[in-house]
């Protein structure tokens, strides 16, 4: 009799050790936050945007509760895709990183009302949408307070987009620091690598010794003929000093990591996403790299860190 009432229980009691032991591991797993994030074509390695959201991602994972995976765009892999594919895998949230996946995120937001996005690069809006955009314009007006401090033929030269925000801070930060500096503008396309190399030389030719360009293939083509020039180049995008250590004083930098992390974190309080759509100085969004080469360093921080300062002043005052 004892025999038949003590198996039933020994098989509920193990039965019973057995779930608590695995209980734990499912409510863990229940109570992340899942983060999915769509990389652009340039993919991981880029050293750039992809780059660093991932940083932010796994600085989040180590610190709050969650957990991420990405998809990468390719040939086969559309922006459409890879969010349904997300949606599909249980995700409570996805990051998008530029303008291009605008149209795709917007759709998607709409099918899928539980899920918050986050789409960088553009001013959508909705209950479960937020769109930021980086204001490059601050980060390009640090970029010509460098430029202008530090050239000495008193030149020089931008390799971009004729509206680029890039240009427009660039521009007023030579202005403000040394308004007899000469902005020399040539127009190409970011990813035309070929345009990039031309152009550098016809710049480096008229005299300019510190090159900047929209971040990009002209860009990093900007770079590798700025160091065989023997001139400074200033970087955009990334910290792109790992290109030519000698040649790139500092990077204008988009500080997406820091800005995923944030995010997280106040979500992760139960807070509100930001509704201003504009993140900059402010914010950390963006700003510049370390000053790259010694020589320089003291008298260029001096003047980046007080143009900083007034910059976010003005931003506050607004």
């Amino acid at each position: 009799m004892y025999k038949r009432i003590l198996i039933p229980i020994c098989v509920l009691i193990l039965c019973y050790l057995a779930g608590c032991a695995a209980n734990p591991a499912a409510a863990k797993l229940d109570e992340e936050k899942r983060v999915g994030v769509v990389l652009t074509e340039a993919g991981l390695g880029d050293q750039e945007l992809n780059d660093l959201a991932i940083d932010g991602l796994t600085k989040a994972r180590d610190r709050l509760d969650i957990i991420y995976t990405y998809k990468e765009v390719t040939a086969v892999m559309s922006y459409e895709k890879a969010l349904e594919e997300l949606a599909g895998e249980g995700m409570n949230m996805i990051i998008t990183l530029e303008a291009g996946a605008g149209d795709a995120v917007a759709e998607q937001a709409k099918a899928n009302p539980d899920i918050t996005y986050i789409s960088f690069g553009t001013d959508l809006k909705a209950d479960n949408l937020f769109g930021y955009q980086f204001n490059t314009e601050e980060a390009g007006y640090l970029a010509g307070v460098t430029a202008a401090t530090i050239t000495k033929s008193g030149k020089t030269g931008f390799i971009g987009e004729p509206e680029s925000s890039y240009l427009t801070g660039f521009r007023k930060g030579i202005e403000k620091t040394n308004s007899d500096t000469e902005l020399l503008v040539r127009e190409a396309s970011p990813d035309d690598q070929g345009a990039g190399n031309q152009l550098s030389k016809e710049l480096l030719k008229e005299g300019a010794d510190v090159l900047f360009a929209d971040p990009g293939k002209a860009g990093k083509a900007m770079i590798t003929q700025a160091a065989l020039a023997h001139v400074y180049a200033i970087g955009a995008g990334g910290d792109q000093a790992y290109l030519e250590p000698d040649a790139v004083v500092t990077s204008a930098m988009l500080q997406v990591d820091h800005i995923i992390f944030e995010l997280l974190k106040k979500d992760d309080k139960g807070e509100e996403l930001p509704s201003d759509t504009s993140l900059g100085l402010k914010e950390q969004a963006v700003g510049l790299s370390s000053i790259a080469v010694v020589s320089i360093t003291d008298k260029v921080e001096g003047k980046v860190h007080a143009a900083t300062q007034k910059l976010i002043e003005a931003e506050r005052a607004k």
